[in-house]
């Protein structure tokens, strides 16, 4: 009999792949004939590094460009196997579309023509996987949870825009990359039994009625070999969380068989009975992941994170929970945005505390505008609290979506009536726009809703603050430039997929921005999804200097209104509000230019990859994009008009959205 290394099964001599993880058993100790081989010319084989169901994993050099990477190779008794092969050119396949950095890059794929060996080359990793840190420590603390839950989600919600479903998530193909002085980065691998949902010829590669898994990991539906969605993975993501928090799988059982058959008819046990100190909202999220109809899962991946973080940090404000954290050099995967994923759905649970307006200070002749999924009649100039004060705005978002509800009247008088009306709103369009606070008009011949700025040069950064990659203040040219005066907002985004096809942010239900959040900035776009929509829209990204002195001019001022902070002024942590409001709400709080909500609301994506400032004496690096601004969940330390923020070119965040800009006709242009 033999022994599994990692479960303990006992199981037959002749068994050489355990059929509860996954693992190779140990055997007799022969030598690899495939070490020391150099595939194609290019891929030096030096050391066996890991072994699974479809091929086993070296560690290679290649030999033209002298550095190390991971090379895998399909079994031998499989490489006679058509349908094998085939499969194995499409795990490849599937890794090398799903560009994340928090997915195993595949960077190539041959037969040898010689020999016939079929391989993939992907980028080697140092470190370990989730399953050696679960065996290491039993229970992994809430921290550790989350960040390794929300990387994997990251990357799983990326493969799922693909069209590419997992379906063999486990914490074996969860790698934990460790860096120094940075946080810990998760690695998704393994897309070997990975189905393109879109890919008719691949029909046939998976017979139908055929289980294809680890049993431990498996949704009740891939157990019935049924047809699998995105929420199957969510399934298996539950799984892992179980089993991160408790050290223990929701189900085990003496044979394969009988684990599959209870993921299909048998409730996990509680986590509070294995793991007291889980609160009940946390249990209620894992345990929803865990639900035998997929329909009552969590509909995404990023849907299972947000839900978790909201659940571990319920109560805590962004500053809390940044600092109740290991601090780390550099702000790599935002850990605002890491804080803030609880606060974000608590917000869409709870009653909003900071009304723009109330219904009762509604005027007679009201504009009726949807506002979190109700209707409430606010008038277009909106009488606004702040404290025991009371003032005077327009609402230019407001005043844009106005559905004005005409009184009964006597049909011989309609038509005096309607002309009135007219009359009345003509005047008070026009009244808004010449009392609209702090709104500098337009150049004329000015796209619609953008700002001509004039270029200058201003001293950008700061040599204050807490963060090294705001500093040191240093002099910046920017040229003429146009930036939307207001953020992208959900309708906009929304014209944008539904002409061009592209893929809606995951909160959005069916591909359609949520009931009455048509104002709100759109956001859970990634960088490269916004410059998608520029690119559509005929527009850019602004550049990182061109965003900051849009933001506080040439006085260096250190809000966009001034240097003092003023909570009234901006959709910010600091109030109760805890989500998105209309974009252009807060028009006191325009920048010198008359740019809306530039600190607040939500952070902003650039064009710029970070690189440190001249005279900094930070490292660069490569491969992370800038957002800047502050979000409806920073407090004032983050919304001073110099904080940049680092973060992948492919994350989202319910904190993030954008805005667009564009150069100026040239002069010489007919």
């Amino acid at each position: 009999m033999k022994e599994c290394p990692a479960c303990k099964a006992e199981l037959d001599d002749k068994t050489t792949i355990c059929p509860f993880d996954g693992q190779p058993l140990p055997s007799k100790l022969i030598p690899d004939k495939f070490i020391n081989t150099v595939l194609d010319d290019k891929y030096r084989l030096e050391e066996k590094i890991g072994e699974g169901g479809m091929g086993a994993v070296y560690r290679a050099t290649h030999t033209k460009m002298e550095h190390t990477v991971a090379v895998k190779i399909l079994h031998p008794d499989l490489a006679s196997d058509q349908v094998a092969v085939e499969r194995f050119r499409r795990e490849a396949l599937a890794a090398a579309r799903i560009h994340h950095p928090n997915a195993v890059a595949v960077t190539d794929f041959g037969v040898t023509k010689d020999t016939g060996i079929a391989y993939l080359v992907m980028e080697f990793l140092e470190g370990t996987d989730l399953k050696h840190r679960i065996k290491e420590t039993n229970r992994l603390g809430y921290d550790e949870i989350y960040n390794v839950l929300d990387q994997t989600c990251q990357a799983v919600n990326a493969a799922h825009t693909k069209g590419i479903i997992h379906r063999d998530l486990k914490p074996d193909n969860i790698w934990i990359v460790h860096r120094e002085g940075l946080k810990e980065q998760v690695k998704v691998l393994d897309f070997g039994i990975a189905k393109l949902k879109e890919s008719s010829d691949a029909s046939g590669l998976t017979q139908k009625g055929m289980i294809i898994g680890t049993p431990y990991y498996m949704s009740p539906e891939q157990c019935r070999a049924e047809k699998l969605d995105p929420r199957s993975d969510v399934y298996s993501l539950g799984v892992i969380v179980y089993e991160m928090l408790t050290g223990e799988v929701p189900f085990d059982g003496d044979t394969p068989l009988a684990v599959v058959v209870k993921h299909s008819t048998e409730h996990p046990r509680p986590l509070r009975e294995l793991r007291p100190d889980i609160s009940p909202r946390i249990e209620e999220v894992v345990l929803r992941a865990l639900e035998k109809r997929k329909e009552n899962r969590q509909e995404s991946a990023l849907q299972l994170a947000q839900e978790f973080g909201a659940a571990v940090y319920p109560q805590e404000t962004t500053k809390e929970i940044v600092s109740s954290r290991t601090p780390a050099p550099r702000r790599r995967d935002s850990e605002y945005t890491k804080g803030q994923h609880g606060a974000a759905t608590l917000a869409y649970e709870s009653e909003e505390a900071g009304r723009l307006v109330s219904r009762e200070e509604a005027e007679p002749a009201a504009a009726t505008v949807a506002v979190s999924g109700r209707r409430a009649t606010t008038p277009a100039i909106a009488p606004v609290i702040h404290g025991a004060a009371r003032e005077t705005v327009a609402n230019p978002a407001i005043v844009a979506s106005a559905e004005y509800d005409l009184p009964p009247m006597r049909r011989n008088r309609r038509p005096y009536i309607l002309g009135g009306v007219v009359v009345v709103a003509m005047l008070a369009i026009a009244a808004v726009l010449f009392l609209r606070p702090n709104r500098q008009p337009a150049a004329p011949g000015a796209p619609t809703n953008m700002k001509l700025i004039k270029g200058a040069t201003f001293m950008m950064g700061t040599n204050e603050g807490p963060r090294e990659e705001w500093k040191p203040a240093h002099p910046a040219v920017v040229e003429d430039f146009y930036i939307d005066l207001y953020e992208v907002t959900n309708e906009e985004y929304e014209r944008f997929v539904r002409q061009t096809g592209h893929a809606p942010p995951a909160d959005w239900k069916e591909g359609q921005a949520p009931k009455g959040e048509g104002k709100l900035p759109v956001v859970n776009v990634s960088w490269r999804d916004a410059k998608d929509y520029c690119e559509w829209a005929r527009k850019r990204l602004p550049t990182e200097a061109e965003w900051e002195y849009a933001a506080r001019g040439t006085d260096n001022r250190i809000y966009p209104w001034g240097n003092e902070w003023q909570d009234d002024l901006s959709n910010s942590g600091e109030d109760e509000r805890h989500k998105p409001v209309a974009v252009g709400s807060f028009p006191r709080g325009n920048s010198p230019f008359g740019i809306y909500d530039m600190a607040g609301n939500v952070s902003e994506w650039v064009s710029d990859d970070y690189t440190p400032y001249p005279g900094s004496k930070e490292k660069p690096l490569p491969g992370y994009k800038i957002y800047r601004g502050g979000s409806y969940g920073y407090k004032k330390t983050s919304l001073i008009a110099t904080a940049r923020w680092l973060e992948f070119p492919d994350k989202v965040s319910p904190y993030i959205g954008f805005r667009c800009a564009m150069d100026p006709p040239r002069q010489d242009a007919p």
